[in-house]
């Protein structure tokens, strides 16, 4: 006798944007740590809509509640929070002070054994100090983390060394049912290809990089700092109403608020940029999915074309539910990203791919005040 299948709809997200289809990914990756059976499917209508599968009972009520449980990570005591602030505000403090001497110095365009004399006494007295804050506001930020990965710091940006460590680390914490956060720490970015590079290369899913004081890690953090039942509800079950503020991964297209792209001045205080917190803490977690690695030309990501620039995301929708680790591989091959997806078509549909989607990512403005995001996607 055949087993029963259970069935439930994310009505909520769609396909067709970029986040919908990351939330999907990463609701699919979350109730997979308690439910290996769990599957994602993808059905066809006024829009691409996806839906879980099990053998298991699915029902809103349950799944809600064991995401957010998932979703909250480990409880963050109250003065190990205030330690972390405290410590992060000392390290921006000496990173001011760093950036302002080293201006003043430049300017003075001093030369030879002076210039090199009056750094040893001026800046390198500074660099140390920076260095040591660093080290306090990471260890600060250890204890104040719900999730293991997060203690990497607010960006993913640490050097080769400090990343090897953090990986030996969490491949010894990590077990056959939970490597979330190795899985994680794999997708922020890889060892460059550039001996000289001493910092690995970011994720090209890293949009936040510190305009208006967000950054990509420390908006993870605050995400899950406001995880409630309703709130997961909203985002997987409710049409999107975008009543939250701020707190954006930046993977909705309508992140990008250009004043072409709006009936009123995207800078008017009424007028705030707003989103969808609990999709966007969703997708977060998919990106456990698209493991990063050192390419021939640079970074490798998968599902990011393979030049350079990483500037265009494709991925694909299938109508058979899958399990999560045959998605991990099908989202690593070589149409979605690396090589022309003609060629491969014909393959992808015997594989179940009903359609593909691609979006660009664009650059708004010039560094360190620009803004990156996602175009709306096209059907390829």
């Amino acid at each position: 006798m055949n087993a029963k299948v259970h069935r439930l709809g994310l009505s909520a997200l769609d396909g067709a944007n970029p986040l919908g289809f990351l939330a999907a990914l990463g609701t699919l990756g979350v109730l997979s740590q308690t439910d290996a059976d769990t599957r994602l499917g993808w059905q066809a209508g006024a829009r691409w809509t996806p839906f879980l599968q099990s053998g298991q009972p699915l029902d809103e009520s349950s799944v809600v509640a064991r995401l957010a449980e998932k979703l909250r990570g480990k409880p963050v005591d109250a003065e190990a929070e205030q330690k972390r602030q405290a410590a992060q505000k000392g390290f921006d403090a000496a990173k001011k002070r760093l950036k302002d001497v080293e201006a003043e110095f430049k300017k003075r365009k001093l030369r030879g054994v002076e210039r090199e004399a009056a750094r040893r006494k001026e800046i390198e007295p500074l660099e140390q100090a920076q260095s040591e804050a660093r080290d306090e506001s990471l260890a600060a930020l250890k204890e104040a983390v719900p999730s293991p990965e997060l203690s990497l710091g607010q960006r993913p940006d640490c050097t080769v060394k400090e990343f090897r460590d953090y990986a030996i680390l969490m491949r010894a914490e990590a077990s056959s049912t939970d490597r979330t956060s190795v899985d994680l720490l794999a997708s922020f970015g890889a060892e460059p290809t550039k001996e000289d590079n001493p910092r690995i290369a970011p994720t090209p899913f890293c949009f936040i990089t510190g305009s208006g004081h967000q950054w990509f890690l420390d908006t993870a953090r605050q995400l899950m700092a406001v995880v409630t039942e309703n709130k997961v509800r909203e985002a997987l079950f409710e049409p999107w109403a975008y009543r939250d503020e701020k707190l954006t991964m930046r993977w909705d297209p309508v992140d990008d608020r250009r004043y072409a792209l709006m009936d009123r001045d995207p800078t008017a205080s009424d007028n705030k940029s707003t989103t969808v917190w609990m999709a966007n803490l969703l997708a977060y977690r998919a990106l456990a999915f698209f493991p990063c690695a050192p390419g021939s030309r640079g970074l490798a990501a998968a599902g990011w074309n393979g030049d350079a620039e990483l500037d265009r995301f494709t991925w694909p929708l299938w109508e058979r539910p899958l399990r999560r680790d045959t998605i991990r591989s099908l989202l690593r091959h070589p149409a979605f990203g690396e090589a022309s997806l003609s060629v491969h078509r014909h393959e992808l549909r015997t594989r179940g791919v009903a359609t593909v989607f691609c979006a660009r990512r664009i650059q708004v403005g010039n560094p360190p005040l620009h803004k990156i995001n996602f175009s709306p996607a096209d059907a390829l």
